[in-house]
């Protein structure tokens, strides 16, 4: 008889028990991400916290830095749905484009502060991941996404090149709040609201609206 193939690492199986303690690991290690450091994150803390043995997880993952990357998956799916909710939302539908860039900035900034410790975390697990390319791609559909909402008020925009301005915009605001909320650097006489709203301001300014409305 032919040996049994054994489920290759890092890949979700088909029996659903399996596929449900896979589940349970990547979330044990989400959880521990986000209460500590990625540096100080051990396998034996996952299996106690998703109540599974070292060897179930050897099992699935190759080890610590593996588990990593796919957490960080984990969170780009959930984002990607808040960010989907958000953008559905009917009050939107009449709101100009100052307000929505407004609106945009301050739902992602609260969601760096929520997850500030788990985020810093998998910026590390994602520069040790030997897939960021699949990474970049999720990565790049959640900017095209804010992007193309932004883009449906195009005729606002002063910029002579309106797509231009909402990419390179995004990039550098969403960058330079994500670096200054994980990375604990927005300068103290602003404070997190100011330093947003000034943020969202130096962005509609590039866009050449009025930066005050």
């Amino acid at each position: 008889m032919a040996p049994r193939a054994r489920p290759s690492p890092d890949r979700p199986t088909r029996q659903p028990r399996s596929a449900a303690t896979r589940d349970r690991i990547l979330a044990a290690t989400e959880a521990l991400l986000a209460a500590g450091d990625s540096e100080a994150l051990t396998i034996e803390q996952v299996a106690e916290r998703a109540h599974v043995s070292v060897g179930a997880i050897y099992k699935r993952f190759r080890g610590k830095d593996s588990l990593l990357p796919l957490v960080l998956e984990r969170v780009h799916a959930q984002q990607f749905q808040h960010l989907r909710d958000m953008l559905a939302q009917p009050r939107w539908a009449r709101a100009g484009l100052g307000e929505r860039i407004d609106g945009l900035l301050a739902g992602f900034a609260d969601s760096q502060v929520a997850r500030q410790r788990l985020i810093r975390a998998l910026v590390v697990g994602y520069w040790q991941s030997p897939d960021q390319h699949g990474q970049a791609e999720r990565s790049a559909e959640l900017m095209a996404t804010m992007h193309a909402w932004l883009l449906e008020r195009a005729g606002e925009i002063r910029h002579p090149e309106p797509r231009l301005a909402i990419s390179l915009g995004l990039f550098t605001t969403l960058q330079t709040l994500q670096s200054a909320i994980v990375l604990e650097r927005i300068p103290p006489e602003l404070g997190l609201p100011r330093f947003v709203a000034e943020q969202a301001r130096m962005f509609r300014a590039y866009l050449g609206l009025d930066p005050g409305g």
